[in-house]
């Protein structure tokens, strides 16, 4: 619940560092993709932190229902909360008469995808919360800096008109969450 309670805040403060009123698709994309697609790493990275702690671990893995399957429902649930989220920031942009296509809106839950699944696959590997959120920030730090030498995984292209990373994105991001939830559950089961 606090990683919902922070994405919502974080989507409340946007449009008070963004102007998000008559923008053009380009203009539109810069609060998605600078701002809102940060969601992904507040609502995905944390999936195995309750089992961080030893004791919730044993206790969900006594239990008769597989622990990948509790990663996959909260995995799903993050993502349904990410999706929804950028829904209606988007229809709040609409709202005040910004071009929001299915495109921006696509792109924006790709890039947010992405940037959780990192955090999600670094949490897997490393088990350890805190660094797993500074792996997907320091990857959204390198696109700041390095963005056109990135290509296909490039976040913000949407704000130059080019939609084509966000498929390669989306498709790497759901690939790494796949990974990183089969991956952890089946180490879960070694211990």
């Amino acid at each position: 619940m606090p990683w919902l309670a922070s994405s919502v805040l974080l989507m409340l403060l946007t449009p008070v560092l963004f102007g998000t009123t008559g923008l053009d698709h380009e203009a539109a994309a810069v609060p998605l993709e600078m701002f809102i697609s940060v969601i992904g790493i507040i609502l995905l990275t944390p999936v195995f932190w309750p089992e961080q702690d030893k004791e919730i671990q044993a206790v969900v893995a006594s239990k008769y229902i597989d622990i990948t399957c509790v990663y996959f429902i909260r995995a799903a649930y993050s993502v349904m909360s990410m999706i929804l989220l950028v829904l209606v920031f988007s229809l709040f942009m609409f709202v005040r008469d910004c071009e929001i296509t299915a495109g921006l809106i696509g792109g924006t839950i790709a890039d947010a995808m992405f940037l959780g699944a990192i955090g999600l696959f670094a949490s897997a590997v490393t088990d350890n919360l805190p660094v797993s959120l500074m792996a997907a920030f320091l990857y959204y730090v390198l696109n700041l800096t390095m963005k056109s030498r990135l290509g296909s995984f490039n976040l913000f292209a949407m704000m130059s008109g080019d939609y084509r990373p966000n498929t390669w994105l989306l498709i790497i991001g759901v690939i790494f969450i796949a990974v990183s939830i089969l991956g952890k559950g089946w180490l879960a089961k070694k211990r």
